[in-house]
């Protein structure tokens, strides 16, 4: 009886030990991230009107006000999601400036 319970005992350690090795196999590696969608609004310039009026002009547009002027915050809805404010280019640059305080002029490409 005591050799058939020790036959047990070395059976189960044996299968356990098995599971155990089963399982610290590498598993295969995870999908990548899938790529954040973004949504770009792009419309062209008039001479004499910020990129932001004519923004607001096509969007619903969130800004809050500081000492550098105007911020977007949110257009239609989508927001940055970082705590930081959104950003745009004028024809393919990203710009150094506020579009509060960018005039825009006929020919220009703002996205």
């Amino acid at each position: 009886m005591k050799s058939v319970v020790l036959v047990l005992a070395l059976s189960l350690a044996a299968a356990l030990n098995a599971c155990a090795n089963r399982a610290s196999v590498k598993a295969p590696k995870a999908a990548p991230a899938a790529r954040e969608e973004r949504s770009v609004i792009a419309y062209d310039g008039e001479d004499g009107k910020t990129a932001l009026e004519l923004l607001k002009a096509r969007a619903t547009v969130r800004t809050t006000t500081s000492s550098l002027g105007e911020l977007v915050e949110a257009i239609n809805g989508v927001v940055s999601g970082n705590g930081h404010y959104l950003f745009f280019f004028v024809n393919g640059k990203k710009t150094m400036t506020g579009a509060g305080s960018y005039v825009t002029r006929n020919g220009d490409r703002i996205e």
